[in-house]
């Protein structure tokens, strides 16, 4: 069978209009991690799938706030059921209700109730934000992290922390609500004062009040906090040769109600590729040869613990698709579809094939879904990116090649992630694409000739970026060595694909192939490339520790540290330091690591950059140098 007619079978059993209705249904719930919501939405979408005859099962860990999976710490159950913040003098006015708007009470405030007088501590994040300013035993009002603001508002007595958008967060809108949390551990429990999150509008109103007097707020959470239970769920189309390897797709379930394209979009979608792929494979229209294994998490909390608990199940897995915001309407926001395609460093065929299929999808006029756009579809390839579960099986942990897709969203995280934004045509764009990877592994036998094309074609693009990238000869002849080794792996990964299929390839002629573009590139061989080899040794950093680095991890750092991990060493969504851990394995440089960057970025990283991001990583045990 070929690609071609799988994907007008695809195009067919693909419903964007039903996805979104699947989405609906999951946005209705306030699904933190560890929460009654969430579970409610879990079991939601499981009877939707057993209503579709597709098998599932539902997996439980810790939410205790001490369980730790590769270093990252359960987060503890958290049940909210009403809260609000009201300003009391000068002027009465109600600053934000629960029932209205969920964000508005911080994740894993504690319950109770509280009145008194406001301070305005700017940022909040560091001791001289608290200088001249009496905090205790008032509702401090923040516009840092609620992790760094908490534990320096607490210790000076404050009883409540208010969060509110800074001007960058607030663009989109000034009326935007964003979504925190505490995140406490068991031990920190206690201490957790009542939180809320307000608008822009609303706390530049009680500033302005506050310049002229006193301002006293009313604030009230009913919620629970303590040891629970987190849920995954678990499900799969079983393939007609199960030995082989399988297709993993993940979207994350929670987050507030509605946050519907992040991540209700996701989730949404996986429902219905499951939902096309049983009802087709069921048909016998479609040979279902890899099984299909789809997983709905509380990102990252989840997904840690259920592949530590299933390492086989893992190392079966050929690529994982991780959905994350797929569903952005282009009316209301208009940003691309993105593709954030797997690290370099353990290369995949995978990279090679959404070019030409999103190539095919976007100006398909039979993916276009009832009540969706009719604009062509925008898409763009993305260097590796970090922010959700892919980076989970891509860490060296488990070793699985693992991409991202989705949308930049600047309204994620807040309250106006609502339906509106999510798009029926994007939805069915998105599942098309990937349905279509799910499929592909078994359509080898009569497409190994377009996907030799593909991967050529993308051998020598990825040639051409080296080139481009280097500011030097020198540095111009080491990326397109890098750059041509990487491809080699790529191609010797595909011809296993292949083998496994029943497909004999030779790689040695796309080898040839890609040898001359490089030395076409190059002019003619360089003689750095023997020079290279005769420099003295360096020390070679190791990662320290097994699986990504925690999100907790950069709090117990110095601020100037963590300012240049997180915002001068960062790249999409945090990557950088994960990436350059990753490549820390104790067989290359810091020359050699800052290289490779360079290349999967396609940007200069500079070798001093590199050092001071690894050296601020071993101060905090992350990286050993041997």
């Amino acid at each position: 069978m070929t690609l071609d007619e799988v994907m007008k079978l695809l195009t067919e059993a693909l419903s964007g209009a039903r996805a979104k209705e699947v989405v609906a249904r999951i946005a209705a719930h306030h699904r933190i991690q560890g929460s009654p919501g969430f579970l409610d939405a879990a079991r939601e979408v499981q009877g939707i799938l057993t209503k579709d005859g597709i098998l599932s099962r539902l997996h439980s860990f810790p939410a205790d706030g001490r369980t730790k999976t590769f270093g990252w710490m359960a987060p503890l159950s958290w049940s909210v059921r009403s809260g609000s913040l009201r300003q009391l003098t000068p002027t009465e006015r109600t600053l934000v209700r629960f029932d209205e708007i969920p964000q508005g009470v911080l994740a894993h405030s504690r319950g109770g109730k509280g009145e008194a007088d406001l301070a305005h501590v700017g940022e909040g994040t560091s001791a001289e934000d608290y200088e001249g300013a009496d905090v205790s035993g008032r509702f401090v009002l923040a516009s840092g992290r609620p992790q760094e603001v908490v534990p320096l508002a607490v210790a000076r007595g404050a009883v409540g922390v208010i969060l509110y958008p800074t001007s960058q967060k607030a663009f989109p809108s000034p009326d935007l609500v964003q979504y925190a949390g505490f995140w406490p551990d068991a031990a920190e429990a206690g201490r957790t004062p009542l939180g809320f999150s307000i608008s822009r509008r609303q706390a530049d109103l009680v500033q302005a009040d506050l310049r002229r007097g006193p301002v006293r707020l009313a604030g009230e959470v009913d919620a629970d906090l303590g040891p629970g239970e987190l849920h995954v769920l678990e499900a799969w189309i079983e393939g007609t040769s199960p030995e082989e390897r399988e297709v993993l797709l993940v979207a994350h379930l929670c987050h507030p109600r509605p946050s519907a394209n992040d991540n209700a979009s996701g989730s949404g979608l996986l429902v219905e590729i499951a939902r096309a792929l049983a009802t087709l494979s069921r048909a016998g229209k479609v040979a279902l040869e890899r099984t299909v294994r789809l997983l709905f998490v509380p990102e990252f909390y989840g997904t840690l613990p259920w592949a530590a608990a299933h390492r086989e199940t893992v190392s079966r897995t050929l690529y994982v698709l991780n959905l994350d915001m797929v569903g952005q309407s282009p009316e209301r926001l208009g940003e691309p579809f993105r593709v954030w395609r797997a690290p370099g460093r353990n290369p995949t065929p995978l990279d090679a094939w959404f070019s030409p299929l999103l190539s095919r999808i976007g100006d398909d006029p039979a993916a276009i879904a009832p009540g969706g756009t009719r604009r062509p579809m925008t898409w763009r390839l993305e260097p590796p990116g970090g922010g959700s579960d892919h980076i989970v099986f891509s860490d060296p942990a488990f070793g699985i090649p693992a991409v991202m897709l989705g949308h930049d969203d600047p309204l994620h995280h807040t309250h106006l992630d609502d339906l509106e934004m999510v798009d029926p045509t994007e939805l069915a764009r998105v599942g098309l694409l990937a349905a279509s990877l799910a499929v592909l592994p078994g359509l080898l036998p009569d497409e190994a000739r377009r996907l030799t094309a593909w991967l050529l074609d993308h051998g020598t693009r990825s040639l051409v970026r080296a080139a481009e990238i280097g500011s030097d000869e020198g540095t111009r002849g080491a990326l397109l060595d890098l750059a041509f080794n990487r491809e080699g792996r790529r191609a010797e990964a595909f011809r296993v694909l292949l083998e496994e299929g029943g497909v004999n390839w030779n790689p040695t002629p796309h080898r040839r192939a890609l040898a001359a573009t490089r030395e076409a590139l190059l002019d003619g061989p360089l003689a750095h490339r023997e020079a290279a080899s005769t420099r003295s040794p360096a020390a070679r950093p190791r990662k320290a520790f097994q699986g990504p680095l925690p999100y907790s991890a950069y709090r117990s750092l110095p601020r100037e540290d963590r300012r240049f991990l997180e915002e001068e060493f960062s790249g999409p969504y945090g990557i950088l330091p994960l990436e350059a851990l990753n490549l820390a394995d104790g067989t290359r440089t810091e020359a050699e690591i800052a290289l490779e960057l360079t290349l999967e970025f396609e940007r200069a990283m500079g070798e001093e950059t590199v050092s001071r991001a690894l050296s601020i990583l071993e101060r905090g045990g992350w990286v050993a140098r041997e």
